[in-house]
């Protein structure tokens, strides 16, 4: 059974401390969540366990004995496997192969690959973990269908200690539910589960103890039983740091930015898109927004969302419909031509759509040729200029850095997410296309994002909510849709409409 004692763990990068002498003891037959806003260290802790960073001081014993994991594979070998907020997967290679790397072996010996078929349906079956094709390359499917090929690949290790970052951020309340069964299960079989997470009520439903890290220190360790949902968020928030009510866009003034509210700043009317296969993804989808309100688009990862998202920034051509930006049809739009119609893409994944990882943070705040040119009236751009606009970003957005010139990889995937917000919004979108633009963030960014989106609505933006966070579409949205396999069913009213959405979500319904 597997016990596991973390002393004094400490881990720097460049001038930043990320853990600083961190000591918390976890228990076998226990789920432990760990949590903390962004920055907070989370992340690279369970990176030291689980060998992908090495320690610059500290211990890490296991069943009495101190461990040193020099890359992913020892710690492994060790017991102890984690599922990566960040996918950790090969694209190229098949849902079979990705899971058959994680498997125990000497690397020598044939395998035939139906036999490997069978053997990863097996566990998708005996784990209740719905995947793709086996066959499928993990380049070809969606978010949350790899995030699902990560929990399987963990558990195909055979590993007693079970690291999950953020596992339920592409989940349908109903899959929630199942993986939390199938959690339960693992620890009454003796396996220690930590659980790294941003959602409070999930702690408080499926944790016996949490651990809440702040700027690198260990807070307190306690049972969740003696602590309420309103303490918890007490504890994760710094309220001496950055406030996540700083005031959204100070320099706009009403008279600026308040075009007549309810007037369409979008309108699809019967548009369908193909996919690779020439079959159509999308479906005869219609919709409207408005300037002022939010319209959210709920649904499981995989049904239409990207293409979506590709279709409202001009990444994708419809094979009918129309779709009116501003009131105007653009011929052959572009990219390009869609954004100079003052409209903004917060995409789903801010580290391969949304940043470019090798170049400096101020260096990704000029990544959009609509924010360009209001910086400059010629080819050039001052450094000067450019350094003034970074700093007032990263002080508006909160975005917590050592520099300017602190390379977007380093950034915690918190403070990404800012760089990237700060960046579509600098250019004061008329329009608003956010896919899933909270997650992995903790309680004070998720508030934060949220005020920023409702902000720009009473400037008169309007915005496209396209999330599978079910309780963030209920929460901002003024009317709700569903994808469904590529159909958008509804609307719904928010209000009342949790019941009917997720049976929408799963295809038990079709219609409110």
């Amino acid at each position: 059974m597997p016990d596991l004692l973390l002393r004094e763990i400490t881990k720097a990068f460049s001038q930043v401390l990320a853990v600083d002498h961190v000591s918390i003891h976890f228990s076998a037959g226990e789920i432990h969540a760990v949590l903390g806003e962004n920055g907070a260290g989370k992340s690279t802790l369970m990176h030291l366990l689980s060998g992908l960073y090495q320690l610059d001081a500290g211990e890490i014993w296991l069943n009495g004995k101190r461990q040193v994991f020099s890359s992913p594979r020892a710690a492994n070998t060790a017991g102890i496997a984690m599922v990566h907020q960040h996918f950790m997967l090969v694209p190229p290679l098949t849902v079979a192969e990705n899971i058959f790397l994680a498997l125990p072996g000497n690397g020598r010996e044939w395998v035939r690959r139906s036999a490997l078929v069978k053997r990863v349906q097996a566990l998708a079956t005996h784990y209740g973990i719905p995947v793709d094709s086996p066959d499928a390359p993990v380049m070809t499917l969606s978010v949350g269908a790899q995030q699902r090929v990560e929990l399987l690949k963990a558990l195909a290790a055979s590993a007693r200690v079970l690291i999950l970052d953020e596992p339920t951020a592409v989940l349908t309340p109903g899959e929630v539910e199942n993986l939390f069964l199938i959690l339960r299960r693992l620890k009454d079989q003796g396996y220690l589960i930590i659980f790294i997470t941003h959602k409070i009520p999930e702690v408080l439903i499926i944790a016996d103890r949490f651990s809440i890290l702040r700027q690198g220190h260990l807070v307190t360790t306690r049972e969740v039983a003696t602590c309420t949902a309103s303490e918890l968020a007490s504890l994760m928030v710094d309220e001496q740091g950055i406030s996540s009510s700083r005031p959204i866009n100070p320099q706009l003034s009403t008279n600026e930015v308040s075009p007549q509210l309810h007037s369409p700043v979008l309108s699809v009317e019967g548009v369908s898109v193909q996919g690779e296969s020439k079959r159509n993804v999308l479906r005869d989808v219609s919709f409207s927004v408005n300037a002022g309100e939010i319209v959210g688009i709920a649904g499981v990862d995989g049904n239409g969302q990207t293409e979506l998202a590709e279709l409202l920034i001009g990444l994708r051509v419809p094979v009918q419909g129309t779709i009116h930006w501003q009131g105007q049809s653009l011929a052959k739009p572009t990219p390009a031509k869609i954004r100079a119609s003052q409209v903004s893409l917060i995409p789903q994944d801010r580290r391969q759509e949304g940043l470019a990882l090798t170049l400096a943070l101020e260096e990704n705040l000029l990544l959009n040729i609509s924010l360009l040119s209001t910086l400059t009236p010629g080819v050039l751009l001052p450094p000067q200029k450019v350094r003034h606009f970074a700093e007032e970003q990263i002080v508006q957005f909160g975005i917590q850095t050592a520099s300017p010139t602190q390379l977007a990889a380093a950034l915690s995937g918190g403070n990404q997410q800012r760089v990237v917000i700060a960046r579509e919004l600098a250019a004061n979108p008329k329009l608003i296309i956010a896919a899933n633009p909270s997650r992995g963030l903790d309680i004070g960014a998720t508030h934060y994002i949220h005020q920023l989106l409702l902000d720009r609505c009473r400037y008169g933006a309007g915005v496209v909510l396209i999330s599978t966070d079910l309780d963030e579409i209920l929460t901002l949205s003024t009317r709700v849709y569903t994808l469904y396999q590529g159909q958008l069913l509804g609307p719904v009213e928010p209000v009342d409409g949790r019941q009917t959405i997720g049976q929408m979500m799963t295809g038990a319904r079709i219609s409110p």
